[in-house]
């Protein structure tokens, strides 16, 4: 019988995944570390339901992909920015052997984006906001790809996700719309019988937050999360899954950040005052956008 396991070793072997490549850990037992060369996966049992976060390595900004498993399908969240992580990230959804309900995008920004490639065989979807950001801002992507040397093609998500209730295999899935937070445009998903909800770029977990987008209104909504019901878990599109405490954490990175580039005259300088508080954070290649901040 081929199992999920002996699938993930084949891959391996054929250079899909990079050798610190993890399987099936546990919530209370997750490895952060991880390589250049490959992602680290983490499970998070939440009754009948189970969370796998992909997250890349720091090189690509410890992005996420969020794969969240009900008894008889699967729900992707976000596709990666490189296709070599992207390929891993498709390859281990496919081990776990049950069918992919749907692939969302939480919103346009091109390292959630790019890997859509290797799901383009799977419905691909998202509201029409976002999917007319995606359309905004395609020559964007098109550079990014020349600068990867990525020539594969782009896939853009169609734009027929509809906020609001949604039903997943039984279980309630409450679809929201937040705007002009870290992007125009950004998608929750919320389980409230199994207190989880995939916030994305609302949070960055142990990891610098890109310094785009609005910082009063990305802190207040924050605010109104932390006030939500019942929430166990947030998968998060930068870091790793954190518990609801982790927002006040978040909250604090991004009132010094935004305190950071009111006081500090140069982007040099904003970039080490950063890094200085926060020395242990991973995905400080985000940190380059700051740059565009002075210019």
């Amino acid at each position: 019988m081929l199992t999920r396991r002996s699938l993930i070793i084949g891959a391996a072997s054929a250079g899909i995944f990079g050798a610190n490549f993890a399987v099936g850990r546990n919530a209370s037992a997750s490895d952060s570390s991880n390589t250049p060369q490959g992602g680290l996966i983490s499970t998070y049992k939440l009754g009948p339901v189970t969370l796998h976060c992909y997250m890349a390595p720091s090189a690509s900004a410890v992005v996420t992909t969020q794969i969240i498993e009900t008894p008889n399908q699967l729900h992707v969240i976000d596709t990666q920015f490189i296709q070599g992580l992207a390929m891993e990230a498709r390859a281990y959804i496919d081990s776990l052997g049950k069918p992919v309900a749907g692939v969302y995008l939480s919103h346009w920004h091109p390292d959630h984006l790019l890997g859509a490639y290797q799901f383009a065989d799977l419905p691909f979807i998202t509201t029409a906001d976002v999917r007319a950001d995606c359309v905004k801002y395609k020559e964007t992507f098109v550079k990014r790809k020349s600068q990867f040397g990525d020539t594969s093609p782009l896939v853009l998500p169609a734009g027929t996700l509809s906020t609001g209730e949604q039903d997943w295999d039984g279980f309630q899935v409450l679809v929201s719309q937040i705007n002009d937070c870290e992007s125009e445009h950004t998608l929750t998903f919320h389980l409230p019988e199994i207190g989880l909800m995939i916030v994305q770029d609302l949070m960055f977990n142990n990891a610098h937050a890109f310094p785009l987008g609005s910082h009063s209104n990305w802190i207040n909504k924050l605010r109104e999360i932390r006030e939500t019901e019942g929430l166990k878990l947030l998968g998060c599109g930068h870091g790793l899954p954190a518990t609801s405490g982790a927002i006040t954490d978040s909250i604090a990175y991004l009132e010094f950040q935004k305190a950071v580039f009111g006081n500090q005259k140069d982007a040099e300088s904003a970039t080490s005052a950063l890094m200085a508080e926060f020395p242990k954070f991973e995905g400080q290649s985000s940190l380059r956008f700051v740059e565009n901040l002075y210019k």
